[in-house]
């Protein structure tokens, strides 16, 4: 009697219980989703510029740090370039350089040979060329990245600090 309860029970299926997409309701869909699409993309177009204005920012911060890094190991000075530099500097480009020589000498060298490029929307600008000495103390500078949405200043004190800041740094 156990045997005959443990037995599973065959249930008919009715007729037209499963069926298919049709043709029709996949093209339904498909517009659908094309005009939720049309409507997204430009809310999200201005959330992308923030970002790569916010990641250029942080992108300068970050070889600002490894320059001054670097001038510490190897006891050379490192200074953050935009114009007049060793390596040819395309638009919204920067590069880092170390000095070749005796300190004071005025030969700077691109390590990488090619400059940083930041992306296409994004300009860069300098009030002052920040380099870094063998301590790691700077000749302070501001470095402003910017483009239509928005500001960010890489500052570089005079201790060899870093900062960015949204806007203007106090």
């Amino acid at each position: 009697m156990i045997t005959r309860l443990c037995v599973p029970r065959r249930i008919p299926l009715r007729a037209g219980a499963y069926r298919g997409v049709t043709v029709v309701e996949l093209l339904t869909l498909l517009a659908l989703l094309v005009v939720l699409a049309a409507l997204a993309i430009p809310t999200i177009s201005p959330i992308v510029s923030r970002y790569r204005v916010r990641g250029a920012a942080w992108q300068v911060a970050g070889d600002l740090r490894l320059a001054r890094q670097r001038a510490v190991t190897i006891k050379k000075r490192f200074r953050f370039c935009v114009a007049g530099c060793a390596v040819p500097i395309p638009a919204g480009g920067y590069s880092v350089e170390r000095e070749e020589g005796a300190m004071g000498s005025g030969t700077w060298v691109n390590e990488q040979g090619v400059a940083s490029r930041l992306p296409p929307d994004v300009t860069i600008g300098v009030n002052a060329v920040p380099t870094f000495t063998l301590t790691g103390t700077a000749a302070s500078g501001t470095v402003t990245v910017s483009n239509l949405l928005g500001a960010y200043e890489v500052t570089v004190a005079q201790s060899g600090r870093v900062r960015v800041c949204e806007g203007a740094c106090p």
